[in-house]
């Protein structure tokens, strides 16, 4: 059967989306290749996504993309400017029925532009987990989470 039937036909039960300031959770504005795949690296140890979840990543620079496409399978969206790549990920959350193809989010990043995106999922039903650095994370966000999970401080660890 073709996958993209089967995964319509499964629904949101169990699956993940994966939000991923890519900027943000290496902790620079200019990322490169190896920074991204530490932070893949550390996303897919700590959450095992399984086949029928998504990633998707935001750029707020033209010249992250090609760093974050390492990233296999990651879809990515890019939105230039101050916040861009929180603005780009904070419509997917948004514009996308994400309620009703997911049961959890994962929003890697700590800032607060994306509280009341998480606070309208979570009155839904929708298990939101923020994955942040505490000096990194805002209040506000966190609140309006399920779970907080703790990055390592270092970069990209």
């Amino acid at each position: 059967m073709n996958k993209r039937i089967e995964l319509m036909k499964r629904g949101k039960t169990g699956r993940k989306l994966f939000v991923v300031d890519i900027e943000n959770a290496v902790g620079i504005g200019a990322i490169d290749e190896e920074s991204c795949r530490k932070v893949r690296d550390r996303i897919e140890r700590e959450y095992k996504p399984a086949g029928g979840d998504l990633t998707v990543i935001g750029v707020s620079h033209q010249n992250n993309v090609f760093p974050a496409r390492s990233w296999n399978g990651a879809r990515i969206v890019l939105r230039k400017g101050h916040d861009g790549a929180d603005l780009a990920l904070e419509s997917v959350l948004s514009d996308e029925n994400i309620e009703e193809r997911f049961s959890e989010v994962i929003i890697v990043s700590g800032d607060g532009l994306f509280a009341s995106q998480a606070a309208r999922l979570r009155s839904l039903g929708v298990k939101v987990t923020v994955d942040a650095r505490a000096r990194q994370l805002s209040r506000f966000l966190a609140f309006n989470c399920s779970s907080v999970k703790l990055a390592p401080s270092a970069l990209a660890a």
